[in-house]
């Protein structure tokens, strides 16, 4: 087998090591590469020349027509954008992620793009990436919308992060807004230690809605569940930007949808 090496990714290796997550740790022998966290048993092995590895973010061999990689240079004909009240959000593709770009308010209203959900079962998730020079208040959140089109309409949102001193770490909450302004409840909220980009889910089973949470799109931790408080008629991205005095970004670089409650990894084998 040859001396074994254990090996942490780091982004200037992506390339050399097949696009394989910044953070990703592994060991290599002088022949092959040994993956750690996959969905095989967790662990994934292949040949010199040969490996294959699992991809958080590479889409489903058979994609929904919901997935999206953002990849087209402009927003796809299924998103709408939720901008309710005065504009006050620009929403931008490049060649691999969305852009939603939100201008401090002074009250706080939820803006960002959505999509019609379908009946029944589902699991939808989401990698992101916030950005704002502001250590406070610099929220987004994966959400599910009562009626996007009814301002005055309910809202859950899962995510809702700080950017806290040194960004040691995010505070994240579920939360629950009676429109798209006015806070109504606090179903859950905790410290996570966590890179920068991180990937949140929602599923759904019959009427209880689960919140899972993951650093690389394989290992997901279920952090609450409860009785959904509205049938969800549409999902999307959002983001809040109450009094920083900043702009601030929301990157998405992926959004996925299933047809059931599934709480296996995103992503497949490539």
């Amino acid at each position: 087998m040859g001396a074994l090496r254990i090996i942490q990714d780091t982004n200037a290796n992506r390339l050399v090591y097949g696009g394989l997550e910044e953070g990703r740790m592994f060991i290599e022998t002088d022949t092959d590469l040994v993956y750690i966290g996959t969905s095989l048993g967790d662990v994934r092995v292949g040949s010199a020349g040969g490996t294959s590895f699992w991809d958080s973010d590479a889409l489903p061999e058979t994609p929904s027509d919901q997935d999206d990689h953002f990849e087209d240079g402009a927003l796809d004909v299924k998103w709408s954008e939720y901008d309710p009240g005065v504009a006050n959000l620009t929403v931008s593709v490049s060649d691999t992620f969305v852009i939603l770009t939100h201008p401090t308010e002074a009250t706080g209203p939820h803006r960002g793009i959505y999509q019609t959900l379908p009946a029944g079962d589902f699991s939808i998730s989401a990698k992101i990436q916030p950005i704002g020079t502001s250590l406070a208040d610099n929220k987004f959140a994966l959400a599910l919308f009562e009626d996007a089109t009814d301002s005055d309409a309910d809202l859950v949102t899962w995510g809702h992060i700080w950017r806290t001193k040194a960004n040691d770490f995010r505070t994240m909450y579920i939360q629950g807004y009676t429109d798209y302004t006015t806070f109504s409840s606090s179903y859950w909220g905790g410290k996570v230690y966590q890179n920068t980009t991180c990937y949140i889910r929602i599923r759904r089973n019959g009427t209880d809605l689960f919140y899972d949470f993951s650093c690389d799109g394989v290992s997901w931790d279920q952090v609450f569940t409860h009785a959904q408080p509205f049938d969800p008629a549409h999902m999307g991205l959002i983001t809040s930007n109450y009094a920083t005095g900043t702009t601030i970004y929301l990157y998405c670089d992926l959004f996925r949808y299933i047809a059931s409650d599934d709480r296996s990894p995103i992503g497949r084998l490539v």
